[in-house]
């Protein structure tokens, strides 16, 4: 068997010391087999336990967490078909979100008198919202597919007054009743409506902590 030397240093001399071929070979060959191993046992628990954590889900009676906005404005309206659209709106602007629930108030009491579509099925328009569009009532008014399809369209439209042209009073607001001019409708309609939008906007804001957090 050929040996190999190797040279070391001690006390400021150069010695050789003989290291056994075979010896070398089979201590590489045992670190590499242990590090491999290691490896091996260390991708496997992580991989076991990233499995479990990722295609783990909730048990079905764990809900998310309600927002107090969400909670108190479901207490509020509860037992109205608006109620069905309170997590849509509750994902809004809050300034959006209260005029959505007063305006609703005045206009259809919380979706109780609410526009239908030509088979008697509810447009879920609770704003008297008038959109462009092919699906109206033949009166004009809107028709959605869904709650959440209402409260998208019709908060995008509102955020824009009330965020978009800084219409956030109920006063400034009456332009959802009346369009340009407010010649057409009697004054006892249009002081009714703000009073009424500004009555319920006052409440939620109360309840879901809007102003406290302004």
């Amino acid at each position: 068997m050929k040996r190999k030397t190797s040279v070391s240093v001690k006390n400021g001399k150069k010695s050789n010391m003989p290291i056994d071929e075979s010896t070398l070979y089979l201590t590489v060959l045992l670190v590499s087999v242990g590090f491999f191993a290691l490896l091996i046992s260390a991708a496997s628990a992580g991989t076991s336990y990233g499995i479990e954590v990722a295609t783990s889900t909730l048990p079905k009676n764990v809900k998310p967490v309600k927002t107090r906005f969400e909670k108190e404005v479901t207490k509020m309206v509860e037992g109205k078909p608006i109620e069905a659209m309170v997590p849509y709106i509750a994902l809004q602007d809050p300034e959006t979100a209260k005029y959505l629930v007063s305006i609703a108030k005045h206009e259809s009491n919380w979706g109780q008198f609410s526009p239908k579509d030509a088979a008697g099925k509810t447009c879920y328009n609770y704003w008297g919202y008038r959109g462009s569009g092919d699906n109206v009532t033949a009166s004009g008014y809107s028709c959605f597919g869904s709650p959440k399809e209402a409260v998208a369209v019709v908060g995008s439209r509102l955020d824009y007054l009330v965020n978009g042209l800084s219409l956030n009073t109920p006063k400034e607001l009456i332009v959802w009743k009346c369009g340009r001019s407010c010649a057409g409708h009697s004054k006892g309609d249009v002081a009714r409506w703000i009073g009424n939008v500004d009555l319920y906007s006052r409440k939620v804001a109360r309840v879901a902590g809007i102003e406290e957090s302004r």
